[in-house]
């Protein structure tokens, strides 16, 4: 699992390195607002390419065949991701990726616990 350390401002997931992400829609303003959170999302999880989302380069790189695995450094930040398709991808190489605020599981820092809409 990626897990990254930030806090929401304004609707947003933001690391200090000027990093954004989507917001779970759990994360309820008024139980997120001021905390520290972890962000934790699974590299199979919904994770494509596309142009809504945190440019990066590409790091490490295996094609599985029908699978891509790549590491992409997004201002910093080191995303795994596990493309469900081929792509033509290099280390190295710029590539813009997509998460899906669905698969998104946010964590208190301080306690560990689950954060948001009724902190399961």
């Amino acid at each position: 699992m990626n897990f990254i350390n930030g806090h929401i401002e304004q609707g947003i997931f933001r690391k200090t390195r000027g990093l954004t992400l989507p917001s779970p829609p759990s994360a309820a303003p008024e139980r997120v607002a001021g905390r520290d959170l972890v962000y934790g999302v699974l590299p199979e999880h919904n994770i494509r390419v596309g142009a809504d989302g945190p440019s990066g380069t590409a790091g490490v790189v295996e094609d599985n065949g029908l699978e891509t695995y790549a590491k992409v450094d997004c201002n910093g930040e080191e995303i795994s991701c596990l493309f469900r398709e081929r792509l033509d991808m290099r280390c190295g190489n710029p590539i813009d990726i997509v998460i899906a605020p669905v698969y998104i599981h946010l964590f208190d820092k301080a306690t560990g616990r689950h954060a948001g809409a009724s902190d399961r």
